[in-house]
C-alpha cells in the first residue's frame, strides 16, 4: 500500500520556482552558448534594440512594433522579419523548458501577427543535383560533400546536420537521431549506404563527442555559407539556398506519392505549411494513382 501523501507538506518543501534574472542580451547569449542556429547573427539587430530590458519584460506590443519598423524601413522582406520573430519565440520556448523564465510566463512573440509572405518555391533538376554533389567533392574541405550529400537527402533543416555529433549518428542504420528540433519533436535522418561510405573514408577515427562539422573555434559548428556560395555559382545556380535542398526533399517526396501526413513526419514540418507550400504536387500523386487504377 502506498503511503499517504501530505500534499500540502510535500508542497512546501519543494522549492519554489525563481525566475533567472537576465537581461535579452543575456538570454539571447545563453542559448547561442549552446545552440547554433545562427541566432547571434540574425538577432544582432533585435539586441542591439532591446539588449538592456529584462529578457521577461518585453510585450508583444513593442516586438510588433519593432517588426513593422524593419517592414517600413525597405530592407527586410516580410518573410525575413517572420523568421526573426519565430526565432525570438524558439529563444524563448527554450528559456521556458530550461526553467529560466517566471512561472506562467508567455513569450511576446505569440501575440504577434505574422506578416503574409510569398511562397518560395525552386525546381532543381536531377541533372542539377548531380553537379551539386559533385562539385561538392571538389571542396578542399571534404566534409562539405557530406553535409551537401546529408542535407539532399534527408531534407533536414541545416543546424540539424550542423550540429550533429558523432553519439547522434549510426552508420550502420544510416540515421541520424535529433532530440531538439524547431518543432520540440525528436525524429530520425535518414541517408543513403553511398553517403555512409563516403563518411567512413571522411572520418576514419570518430569520437562521440565530436562535432562532425566543427569549424575553427571549439564545439562551434561551420556555416559553409562561403563554400556553398562558390559552389552554386559554378554550377550556374547562384540564386540557389542551402534550404532549398529541403524544398527539392519535399517536392520529391511528394512527387513519389508520398502523402502530406507521411512527408511532414519525414521533414519534421506542419502538415499545414505542406499543403500550403506543396498541395499541388500531393494532388498530382493523387490523380496519377486514381488514374492508373483505370486501367
Amino acid at each position: 500500500m502506498r503511503p499517504k501523501v501530505d500534499l500540502r507538506q510535500a508542497m512546501a518543501q519543494v522549492a519554489q520556482h525563481v525566475a533567472t534574472d537576465m537581461t535579452f542580451r543575456e538570454l539571447v547569449a545563453a542559448y547561442c552558448a549552446v545552440q547554433f542556429d545562427g541566432a547571434d547573427l540574425r538577432l544582432r539587430k533585435w539586441v542591439d534594440c532591446f539588449g538592456d530590458e529584462s529578457a521577461w519584460s518585453i510585450t508583444a506590443d513593442q516586438v510588433a512594433l519593432a517588426a513593422e519598423a524593419l517592414r517600413q524601413s525597405g530592407y527586410y522582406r516580410p518573410a525575413s522579419i517572420n523568421r526573426d520573430t519565430s526565432h525570438i519565440g524558439t529563444i524563448y520556448r527554450w528559456a521556458k523548458q530550461k526553467r529560466m523564465a517566471p512561472r506562467g510566463f508567455v513569450s511576446p512573440t505569440l501575440g504577434v501577427v505574422r506578416y503574409d509572405e510569398a511562397i518560395r518555391r525552386v525546381e532543381i533538376s536531377a541533372a542539377e543535383i548531380t553537379k551539386l554533389l559533385c562539385g561538392a567533392l571538389a571542396h578542399r574541405d571534404r566534409r562539405f560533400a557530406v553535409y551537401v550529400r546529408l542535407l539532399m537527402e534527408t531534407g533536414a533543416r541545416r543546424g540539424e546536420v550542423r550540429e550533429r555529433r558523432w553519439q547522434d549518428v549510426d552508420l550502420d542504420g544510416r540515421s541520424i537521431t535529433v532530440l531538439e528540433t524547431k518543432t520540440d519533436k525528436p525524429r530520425v535522418l535518414f541517408f543513403s549506404e553511398e553517403t555512409a561510405a563516403l563518411m567512413r573514408r571522411v572520418w576514419p577515427k570518430r569520437n562521440p563527442e565530436d562535432l562532425l562539422f566543427e569549424g575553427r573555434r571549439k564545439n562551434y559548428p561551420i556555416n559553409y555559407r562561403r563554400a556553398w556560395e562558390d559552389l552554386t555559382a559554378a554550377i550556374g545556380r547562384p540564386d540557389l539556398h542551402q534550404h532549398d535542398l529541403r524544398h527539392h526533399r519535399a517536392a520529391e517526396l511528394l512527387k513519389a506519392g508520398t502523402t502530406l501526413g507521411v512527408a511532414a513526419q519525414v521533414l519534421g514540418h506542419s502538415s499545414l505549411i505542406l499543403q500550403r507550400r506543396y498541395g499541388h504536387l500531393e494532388n498530382a500523386a493523387l490523380r496519377a494513382a486514381t488514374e492508373a487504377s483505370w486501367r
